[in-house]
């Protein structure tokens, strides 16, 4: 292998998909997989994208989102490096329900779904990650809603950091540094508020301690 394909098995055995698959199943499999550059706050794809390709981050941020009828954005997941997106094309041809934005300069890995169809048929551990990675949506989505139903938007917030924290956090001195960078706007499209409303539940928290702000980065204390 040249030190091209060499970097791609490295970043694949990175990724959940190919989460505890040997490595001569994934040198097997590594060219199906391109890779392609997003700038920070292109699409990825739109809400009835017809094209059914599964995406893997390796270096970067994306926001999945979607429209409601009365044209509000609602963020669905804030996915970072070893996060798998789009395989919901895996299993169906319909268009896509929802968008998909790069928050920073974002590099993905890029497969056809059927070639990821065929590879979850011909390898069982791959199509168990595939399910593992669904199933933890889904229960996101549903803590989610929960929040949305019955916490406070303070709760919310400091719920959503602390699920921030662990997926896309790193330690600093007294607590976790989150690592992607979210405007008022995109938090309040995760917690069903507005950015006015937003940024001032934020100054409250940061006043109580409860968060803390260092540049435009947010830290949860520990």
């Amino acid at each position: 292998m040249d030190s091209s394909e060499t970097n791609k098995v490295w970043y694949l055995k990175q990724n959940r998909l190919f989460e505890d698959v040997p490595d001569g199943d994934v040198q097997e499999n590594e060219s199906l997989f391109t890779m392609k550059t997003f700038p920070r706050k292109s699409f990825v794809f739109d809400e009835s994208d017809p094209s059914r390709t599964v995406y893997m981050v390796k270096r970067g941020a994306v926001r999945l989102a979607r429209l409601t009828e009365d044209g509000k954005e609602v963020t669905v997941a804030v996915l970072g490096r070893g996060d798998l997106f789009g395989e919901e094309s895996i299993f169906s041809d319909r268009p896509r329900t929802t968008f998909a934005v790069a928050l920073d300069d974002t590099l993905l890995c890029m497969a056809r779904a059927d070639d990821m169809f065929a590879l979850l048929e011909s390898q069982p551990k791959v199509a168990l990650n595939v399910a593992k990675v669904m199933s933890e949506r889904l229960v996101e989505l549903q803590s989610t809603v929960e929040d949305l139903a019955y916490a406070r938007l303070s709760e919310r917030l400091v719920n959503l950091f602390n699920r921030l924290a662990i997926e896309h956090g790193r330690p600093v001195d007294g607590g976790v540094e989150i690592t992607i960078r979210l405007t008022h706007a995109d938090l309040a499209s995760l917690v069903g508020s507005t950015r006015e409303t937003v940024s001032l539940e934020l100054a409250r928290l940061i006043r109580a301690g409860r968060l803390r702000q260092r540049g435009h980065t947010m830290i949860v204390p520990a």
